[in-house]
């Protein structure tokens, strides 16, 4: 049912604000129908998910992730609560040399103790200081991002359990930016995905070509595809761009991503969330 959901996620529409991409979709429009926020204070990260029952978990009783995941600075936390397990897996960046930026992107999941399908979550986020939308208009030229993503690759057959794993892995996109009547796209790919147990999925997921938005900071969605173990894989992505400096390009780009298969008789998915950092020219 964890893959259901998972599923469901990866072919939500992520919403603008703070990006979020869910199994908890509205049924009309194929959009994310909750969010997961973000804030930051006294070096400290809480999430709140805003969807039904509310709930806060920070990062004072967090350890870092098992480094097989390649990521840097990324957390785990589990939460048991009366009606299951709430798990929450991020990559965070904290504000560096007095600055004020900081961004957070991750997944998080609900288990529940009943074996209702309507009760199990799934879904993937994005937050940080939103870039001011009216500074996009300016702005041409090329900017190169490259950071890391966090996530979850499920894999479903008739005939066995299925597998879960998280995963860690590099995110490069290109911001076109274009003139004063349209303000470009965005592309990119998530490759390089290694599990926690340190093994690689050979594999590279396609960030297809995303027009940048006219608001919430250049919020963007575009398609994903992908091939691997010889099935081929298609969902949705998103973003926006971060960074209080409004004198220059965006200082990072974040957002969320999925891609899944139904196959044959098998199915799988990959849900995740990626931060990035503008390359010096």
């Amino acid at each position: 049912m964890t893959a259901a959901s998972a599923a469901m996620a990866a072919r939500s529409i992520p919403s603008p604000g703070s990006v979020t991409q869910s199994s908890n979709i509205n049924s009309n429009t194929g959009a994310t129908a909750d969010r997961v926020s973000v804030a930051y204070s006294n070096d400290t990260f809480g999430f709140t998910q805003e969807a039904g029952e509310r709930w806060e978990i920070g990062t004072g009783n967090a350890e870092p992730w098992d480094e097989g995941l390649g990521a840097q600075d990324v957390i785990g936390l589990v939460r048991q609560e009366d009606d299951g397990q709430r798990i929450l897996i991020a990559y965070t960046r904290a504000p560096e040399g007095g600055g004020t930026d900081w961004l957070a992107a991750g997944i998080w999941a609900f288990v529940p103790n009943s074996e209702q399908a309507d009760d199990y979550e799934f879904g993937a986020f994005a937050d940080g200081v939103s870039f001011p939308q009216a500074s996009l208009q300016a702005l041409t030229g090329d900017a190169t991002y490259t950071g890391q993503a966090v996530g979850v690759y499920y894999a479903q057959s008739p005939n066995d359990d299925g597998e879960a794993s998280p995963f860690g892995a590099d995110v490069n996109l290109t911001a076109s930016f274009g003139d004063a009547n349209v303000l470009g796209s965005i592309s990119g790919t998530i490759s390089g995905v290694e599990t926690e147990s340190g093994s690689p999925l050979d594999a590279t997921l396609t960030l297809g070509t995303a027009p940048i938005g006219d608001s919430d900071s250049g919020f963007f969605t575009g398609n994903t595809s992908m091939t691997f173990g010889g099935r081929i894989y298609d969902g949705q992505w998103g973003g926006q761009f971060f960074g209080s400096s409004a004198t220059d390009a965006p200082s990072f780009v974040a957002g969320t991503f999925g891609a899944t298969t139904g196959e044959g008789s098998a199915t799988g998915s990959l849900v995740g969330a990626f931060g990035a950092e503008r390359v010096a020219q």
